[in-house]
């Protein structure tokens, strides 16, 4: 059985788990039982979800987001942070973006994995994010719509046992085989879909699971450098096999395909700062540009207001898609999968404004990025106040 922690999936979203993360490293080492009042606090403050209810204790409710995640475990009640962890604390970290973090977590996560307590290091190994992604590519490259509903991954991955170790060509060849499913299993593995949809490749959207790619080099430099299962002997001792899945070593591997676009404007805003390329992959998305469209039928422009349709009578929908929040944070998820709500429709005049806007606005605050998503509207609005 496939298995993830069911019911937590917002606490997956890779701004949160940033803010975990910074919580974590404070109390590396420390005996939580301890000083459980503290721990409460600071993690809810810090991350402003609530870690409810109040009458267990976090452990007792949230250590397997922390296992599941790759950001910690506890060991004879004392709390042992993970190299993932402390790479994610950090302000000036490698981990720019939630694509530099999941690329070192898909080839890693296995089962069996150390947090469930049918955990046995004799089981074979499957790594179903390595496995999953792969078929995706699989039907691009065979010229198919590359996208999975839960029930294609019961019948074609996980029933043909398929453990991520496969090539491309393997994948290319699966036949659907019996599979019977349970609403656990099922709800289980949907909450595992919509976390690994914050890749910027991939998106969840009526229900199916898409790679979403506009550069062909980036996939293949996702084929090849990060769907590769990452092999280690597993640990009997279950401590022991989480530190050792998520041990970084001497080398972290990241992306180096980062721009989906050769547009001369994005060029100008990008100024070489890694963690502004998000937001590029974001525009350009066409699985977002498609969503966004359905829900707003008419192209109106979110600043300026305009109905482009009206304005340029021989166009359709004239509008780019444009993120709202710090340009480091990935597109938001749901329980329902991927989310619109930070998410606007401009106007190519407006949208390139915005970029010469943040770019001047950055600049004065010696800032590379945006600090917080209050700090990004913040100056998105005053933008618009400030159109003659």
């Amino acid at each position: 059985m496939w298995r993830w922690d069911q019911g937590r999936l917002l606490y997956f979203q890779f701004d949160i788990l940033k803010s975990i993360a910074s919580v974590l490293v404070k109390f590396d080492g420390v005996n939580i039982a301890e000083c459980e009042d503290i721990f409460r606090k600071t993690i809810t403050d810090e991350t402003g979800m609530p870690f409810a209810p109040a009458h267990y204790t976090v452990l007792r409710n949230y250590k397997r987001v922390f296992e599941c995640a790759f950001l910690a475990t506890v060991s004879e009640r004392h709390l042992l942070v993970s190299d993932l962890c402390r790479e994610l604390a950090k302000d000036d970290g490698k981990f720019d973006n939630v694509d530099d973090f999941l690329l070192s977590y898909i080839n890693r996560f296995r089962f069996p994995f150390p947090a469930f307590d049918s955990y046995n290091s004799m089981d074979g190994r499957i790594y179903p994010f390595c496995a999953i992604i792969k078929y995706l590519i699989a039907l691009n490259q065979k010229g198919e719509s590359p996208s999975v509903s839960l029930d294609d991954i019961f019948h074609l991955i996980v029933a043909n046992n398929c453990t991520g170790f496969e090539n491309l060509e393997f994948y290319k060849h699966l036949v659907p085989k019996a599979y019977s499913v349970n609403e656990t299993e099922k709800r289980q593995l949907r909450e595992m879909i919509i976390f690994i949809s914050q890749l910027s490749v991939l998106k969840v959207y009526n229900g199916r699971l898409w790679l979403d790619v506009t550069n062909q080099a980036a996939l293949a430099e996702l084929s090849d450098k990060f769907l590769s299962p990452v092999e280690n002997i597993p640990k009997e001792n279950r401590t022991e096999e989480f530190m050792s899945l998520t041990k970084l070593g001497d080398t972290i591997l990241l992306p180096t395909i980062e721009i989906f676009t050769s547009d001369i404007t994005d060029m100008e805003f990008i100024e070489g700062k890694r963690k502004r390329v998000e937001h590029f992959r974001v525009d350009r998305s066409p699985m977002l540009r498609k969503y966004y469209r359905e829900i707003n039928r008419q192209p109106i422009c979110h600043m300026c207001q305009m109905d482009v349709s009206k304005k340029y009578p021989w166009t359709d929908y004239m509008l780019d898609i444009h993120h709202l929040l710090p340009l480091s944070s990935s597109v938001a998820i749901t329980t329902k999968g991927t989310s619109l709500q930070d998410i606007v429709g401009l106007c190519p005049n407006c949208h390139r404004s915005i970029h010469v806007y943040y770019t001047k606005w950055l600049r004065k605050k010696g800032q590379d990025d945006f600090n917080s998503r209050v700090e990004a509207m913040d100056v998105y609005l005053s933008a618009i106040k400030e159109i003659a």
